[in-house]
């Protein structure tokens, strides 16, 4: 289905002011031009009600097309059969299996130890609601035999695993790839992340996904973007989560499409279109 109407009106609704703002500075632009011409060129000579309204309508146009940010794109992954999906969205609506990160001791008690607004948190409340017991069980059984070292703690689960160390885990009929992304302070529980811990968490989770998925969809967030950020500009972000995807899935595929899911509280920091363009140059 065609979105071009729908991400229009979103455009349009968010941003009320910049359509006609946009068209007026457009307009002003191409009326310089246009009069420039007319007293410098011998000759060249635009006047009318027809010139008047293709300047209009040129005007209104670009505005328009300013204001329609697109809120899904697809790249296709060179000489491979996968394909790259960005969308703003829901995590938790999107079909096939879904990425959540967590830290190191993947905890389970929501307050000081996971705080309830991270991604973490969310995953708890609205798959577990809120209980670890179930969590707990299912990541016990999974991470049995992973190797894991001890640490006494005041608060939180005693075990640590390396990142980027997965658990697969069930709710309901979903599947939740677990992955430790985070490291997390002893005394503060002050989660922390950078570049290197991105790049081998997501490397981790690629190599469990290959396992799982059996070819269908995975669904990941914008890694590093939330509480435990590693500072680095929306756009920069996603660049290296897909130069991450692109490098997983020349080594060996992955799955057929990987979607990266950005909260729509992104959508003012991202124009799609300039990503889309600048992977498919590059």
């Amino acid at each position: 289905m065609n979105r071009l109407p729908n991400d229009l009106w979103r455009g349009i609704r968010r941003h009320p002011w910049r359509t006609p703002r946009d068209a007026f500075l457009a307009f002003s632009a191409l009326w310089t031009v246009t009069e420039g011409l007319s007293y410098f060129v011998p000759g060249f000579d635009i006047k009318g009600v027809f010139s008047l309204c293709a300047i209009i309508a040129v005007s209104v146009i670009f505005a328009l097309y300013r204001v329609a940010k697109p809120t899904r794109i697809e790249i296709k992954v060179p000489h491979t059969d996968t394909v790259l999906e960005i969308l703003f969205g829901d995590l938790f609506a999107q079909e096939g299996y879904r990425a959540i990160a967590v830290n190191e001791f993947f905890d389970s008690e929501l307050g000081k130890v996971v705080a309830e607004e991270s991604l973490h948190g969310l995953f708890l409340k609205r798959c577990f609601g809120g209980h670890p017991e179930s969590f707990d069980k299912q990541v016990g059984e999974e991470l049995k035999g992973t190797p894991s070292q001890r640490v006494d703690r005041p608060s939180g689960k005693p075990l640590r695993y390396e990142i980027g160390t997965c658990a697969l885990l069930t709710v309901d009929v979903d599947r939740y790839v677990t992955f430790a992304f985070t490291e997390t302070d002893v005394m503060t529980c002050k989660a922390s992340a950078d570049v290197n811990m991105l790049w081998r968490s997501l490397d981790g989770l690629w190599k469990k996904a290959r396992i799982e998925t059996g070819g269908k969809s995975l669904n990941v967030p914008l890694v590093g973007s939330g509480l435990a950020g590693i500072g680095l500009p929306t756009r920069d972000l996603l660049n290296l989560i897909i130069l991450s995807v692109i490098v997983g899935t020349k080594q060996q595929q992955i799955t057929r499409r990987i979607r990266i899911v950005l909260w729509k509280d992104r959508y003012d920091d991202l124009d799609l279109r300039e990503v889309k363009r600048y992977w498919e140059e590059h």
